[in-house]
């Protein structure tokens, strides 16, 4: 990738990074204006209001893993290892960064890990037999 384009990577991952944030702040408003309210709900209503309050924290958790994963590009950007796979050194295809631009391995390299990922949760799903001594 050329300068232009990295710096256009930086730019676009600063954005989204202070649209999380803004959406974070909006939400911790969102449930502290849940846990403020005062009134004596039905019991379906607190139900309701607690899955809200469950549904907004995660929201919040999910944002703070994609800032990580932004600000984690944002680093290998500064060292000059942005856009490389961290399996095999090559080159991650520009498009695949367009679509996810903190992404860590080329296409081929993050095939192989899920199909990795895959058998190790097949194998751990499969009943142990014993073995004779």
């Amino acid at each position: 990738m050329n300068a232009a384009d990295l710096a256009n990577v930086r730019i676009g991952l600063q954005r989204r990074r202070r649209e999380i944030l803004e959406a974070s702040r909006r939400v911790v408003t969102a449930i502290d204006q849940l846990r403020g309210a005062e009134h004596d709900p039905e019991p379906a209503e607190a139900s309701q209001s607690e899955q809200l309050q469950y549904d907004l924290s995660q929201i919040g958790e999910v944002e703070q893993r994609e800032i990580a994963q932004i600000d984690a590009a944002l680093a290998r950007l500064e060292a000059g290892e942005y856009g490389v796979c961290r399996d095999c050194g090559e080159p991650i295809d520009p498009s695949r960064l367009a679509v996810l631009p903190f992404v860590l391995d080329c296409a081929f390299c993050a095939g192989r890990r899920e199909e990795a990922q895959e058998l190790d949760r097949e194998a751990k799903r499969r009943p142990r037999t014993m073995t004779p001594e």
